[in-house]
């Protein structure tokens, strides 16, 4: 099997409803989706989260030439390849982005050529369910609290919410949460890079009476010594994410104990091969790994749950953000049962593209552009 051809498709999809978080609110999510198209009649989708898909379809298709030609299977010499010939390493973390989406297309071709599922090559399932987090949306306290319980009743096991927010009191937002969650659920905290060191530790201090699970990335994410700092300062565990995009800053922040958890995903690390990676380093240094979501739609969510039913030190809550869409990408459900979602056991990825959804989203793009990042 060889590859002929990549695609892209520039994608607008609007939410639910308003995503609030600490740079502002968000009304819908930009991604490209890829398809890896192969002599033998199979194709493979993945896609990639961007700002404006038209920066990211035009890298991709430059970065898509190290692909064509290749078996789908050849993700460790392609990645190499590309790496060490290209000038896609001057910007690491843009390109990891765009690279993640062929790459993860490719396990799905891959996959569905062979008709196995992709876990089968990211070192085979250590577990046929993973746990996904709760995660409230709103506003104010009040409709978080609220949508937080409604989480928890249905058997999430962590409620996941956003700090940081400008004009909002964490205190406030978080107090509320707890109380309505009762003592059982994990409760994490996500602040998005919101505060200086000292500022981190006078927050998070506020925050050590609701019984937090930890507190993901309080200070900028180049600040590994800062948040060693934080760490060292207060109760709670730390989580470090925007910190971690490649193997040489996970080292990093292993080497100096900045973080308890590490969560990172395969649009961060580039692909499902390079998460997985990623992950055996954590593990080496018993470090557990939660899975970080971005605005994204199920495509993201199939492919993360292969590579999550092989890490053996994978956390509770892992992230997953598909169901803030107004409208799948595909036809084929998640089976969830509360908290937990079921592997699929499909050939590839284990989905079916909704093409009449595809076709929507395309034209929606076409016709209103991306949608802003942050509207405030």
């Amino acid at each position: 099997m060889r590859i002929t051809a990549v695609t892209t498709t520039p994608l607008a999809i609007p939410f639910e409803r308003p995503f609030h978080w600490r740079s502002g609110v968000q009304r819908g999510a930009n991604l490209v989706l890829f398809a890896v198209e192969t002599d033998e009649g199979v194709t493979g989708f993945g896609e990639s989260i961007c700002e404006d898909p038209a920066a990211v379809e035009a890298y991709g298709r430059l970065i898509a030439r190290s692909f064509v030609g290749r078996s789908p299977g050849d993700v460790e010499a392609i990645l190499g390849d590309l790496w060490r010939d290209g000038r896609w390493r001057f910007h690491p973390r843009f390109s990891l982005q765009i690279v993640s989406g062929i790459e993860v297309a490719c396990w799905d071709a891959l996959g569905k050529g062979l008709g196995v599922p992709a876990s089968t090559f990211l070192g085979g399932r250590v577990r046929e369910d993973v746990d996904v987090m709760g995660f409230p949306q709103g506003d104010t306290a009040e409709e978080l609290a609220r949508e937080s319980a409604a989480l928890a009743a249905a058997g999430h096991r962590v409620i996941y919410v956003k700090i940081g927010r400008p004009g909002r009191a964490d205190v406030e937002v978080v107090g509320a949460v707890r109380d309505a969650i009762g003592p059982d659920p994990l409760l994490r905290v996500d602040a998005n890079e919101a505060w200086d060191v000292p500022a981190a530790v006078d927050a998070i201090r506020s925050l050590e009476a609701f019984t937090l699970d930890w507190v993901e990335q309080p200070v900028a994410a180049d600040n590994v010594a800062g948040l060693a700092r934080v760490r060292r300062s207060v109760d709670v565990k730390v989580a470090a994410d925007q910190a971690v995009h490649t193997a040489p800053e996970l080292r990093n922040v292993l080497e100096q104990e900045a973080a308890d958890a590490i969560v990172v995903g395969s649009h961060e690390a580039g692909g499902l091969w390079r998460w997985r990676q990623l992950a055996h380093l954590a593990e080496v240094h018993g470090i557990p790994v939660n899975r970080h979501a971005c605005v994204e739609s199920e495509i993201s969510t199939f492919a993360a749950l292969q590579a999550l039913s092989s890490i053996p030190n994978l956390t509770l809550g892992n992230q997953v953000m598909h169901q803030l869409l107004a409208e799948p990408l595909v036809t084929t459900p998640l089976a969830q049962d509360g908290g937990t979602v079921r592997v699929p056991e499909g050939p590839g990825l284990g989905f079916e593209l909704d093409d009449d959804a595809v076709a929507r989203a395309r034209e929606r793009h076409a016709s209103q552009g991306p949608y802003l990042s942050v509207d405030r």
